[in-house]
């Protein structure tokens, strides 16, 4: 089941009130990611543009990556509705993370 977490974010130019988790991350990623890191990575987002990786079903699909938690990165999968006014979360996960 989807948990929702209210929110107040400025995402492309478009106010997020709420973000909606799905659970699918826990199948293989429970041992390092919550729902609290998912949050706290969305946060980061506050005020930031991205474009999107493609556009299908009335949904902006985006992969963002490296976010850092304690130190650690992690991959976002995440959602915008054309028309909305939430964020979704597809996924999340660990990265290794390389400096270049």
């Amino acid at each position: 089941m989807r948990r929702i977490y209210d929110t107040n974010l400025l995402i492309n130019g478009r106010r997020i009130n709420t973000i909606v988790i799905d659970p699918h991350y826990e199948k293989k990623h429970a041992s390092s990611v919550s729902d609290a890191i998912i949050v706290a990575l969305v946060d980061r987002l506050d005020g930031m543009d991205f474009i999107a990786k493609s556009i299908e079903g009335g949904f902006e699909y985006y992969a963002t990556e490296p976010h850092f938690y304690s130190g650690k990165p992690y991959r976002l999968i995440w959602l915008l509705p054309e028309k909305g006014d939430y964020l979704g979360i597809v996924n999340c996960y660990r990265r290794p993370y390389v400096r270049k």
